[in-house]
């Protein structure tokens, strides 16, 4: 069947096709990182080799992702700007959101082909920026994961016959969380010399045993407990291995990544990938929009998702997406199959942590701090 002249898809699938778009681009950025050299040396990608010595090929890559990473970001930065403040599914701007696909695609590819014939200098001031706008990626995909948790205690408080599904998911998760934590100071704390891993994994473990304590007590949010304080812990606890796996492969606290088999490596690594995607995708919309069986993706004229917020969260997982491949430091990976590897990743992702676990206990003591508002 031949296209529309605009080339519209159901608003529901539109966001599937972003986010097949974005994955191309992340791993096209890592194939030209670990394997581009070659044909990246032209200038001004490889004007890199002349501030290294002896000089680092890898540099060229990196030129590469950070180029993708601007050009993906310019693409989701103008659709925020053309969609800003649309909701309903009257609104002719919607079609700039969910048609023009064989011009979008060619604007997706100009914008990014475009970025390989800047200056490298001119990359400088978004790889700085960029460190920012991830930080900002990391603090809303945490307030989304957060009221994901309140929400589905809410809705299984809410439900008679839940109760055993509620306390079966509590004790799973606090138990989980405490196999792991038992795992982490076995991998990567095998002796008393491995202080500052040893720190961050009783932080956490501290941490629980102080908002858990809060969440069954007189002083909690009526909307907590001990479920969502166990989902919590579940979180911190992945978020605290993901750190530690970050740390450079030459620290020798790190166990399990001296001799990691390369087949888990790779689907360590496309894992990582897609679940950077999707959960950009899932952050950007409402848990109906999933629903493909409701067809159009609208409700009652009204959109399931705001389409600027949507492409607002993909710009910002464009420049997360950089950092993951390049390094907080944006001075590379360490090897191929690397991917958020090093001391910046660690500690970004121990002060996110950190950060989760103070947005949730804030948010179990508010109501008593600031009694004038509601909660």
């Amino acid at each position: 069947m031949a296209c529309s002249p605009i080339c519209k898809v159901p608003t529901a699938f539109a966001q599937w096709c972003y986010f097949l778009g974005f994955i191309a681009c992340t791993v096209a950025a890592w194939a030209l990182r670990d394997y581009g050299s070659t044909v990246l040396d032209f200038s001004p990608v490889n004007d890199c080799l002349a501030d290294t010595s002896p000089p680092d090929y890898g540099c060229m890559g990196q030129q590469a992702v950070q180029r993708i990473a601007f050009g993906t970001f310019l693409f989701f930065a103008l659709h925020l700007v053309l969609l800003l403040g649309v909701t309903s599914c009257r609104s002719p701007r919607l079609a700039l959101h969910n048609g023009f696909w064989p011009f979008k695609l060619l604007l997706w590819g100009g914008l990014i082909a475009s970025t390989f014939w800047m200056p490298n200098t001119a990359l400088n001031g978004f790889g700085q920026a960029a460190r920012v706008f991830s930080g900002f990626f990391i603090v809303l995909q945490l307030v989304i994961i957060l009221d994901f948790i309140y929400s589905v205690n809410e809705w299984l408080l809410e439900r008679e016959g839940c109760a055993f599904t509620l306390v079966s998911a509590t004790v799973l998760f606090i138990c989980g969380s405490l196999v792991g934590i038992g795992f982490l100071y076995n991998f990567y704390a095998p002796r008393p010399s491995c202080s500052l891993n040893i720190w961050f994994i009783t932080s956490i473990l501290l941490f629980f045993l102080v908002y858990a304590l809060i969440s069954i007590s007189p002083l909690r949010n009526e909307s907590a407990g001990l479920f969502t304080s166990a989902a919590v812990f579940a979180y911190t606890t992945y978020y605290l291995w993901s750190a530690l796996n970050s740390e450079p492969v030459s620290d020798s606290c790190s166990t399990t990544s001296l001799g990691a088999n390369k087949v888990i490596t790779i689907v360590g690594f496309v894992i990582a990938i897609l679940a950077l995607g999707y959960s950009t995708m899932s952050s950007g919309t409402s848990s109906s929009a999933f629903d493909l069986s409701t067809g159009s993706g609208c409700d009652d004229e009204k959109l399931q998702y705001r389409p600027d917020f949507f492409h607002g969260m993909f710009m910002l997982a464009s420049c997360y997406m950089m950092m993951l491949l390049v390094g907080w430091d944006l001075q590379g990976g360490e090897g191929e199959l690397s991917l958020d590897r090093g001391w910046g990743s660690t500690w970004v992702k121990i002060i996110a942590a950190w950060l989760c676990v103070a947005l949730y206990t804030w948010s179990l003591v508010a109501h008593r701090v600031l009694k004038s508002r509601s909660f």
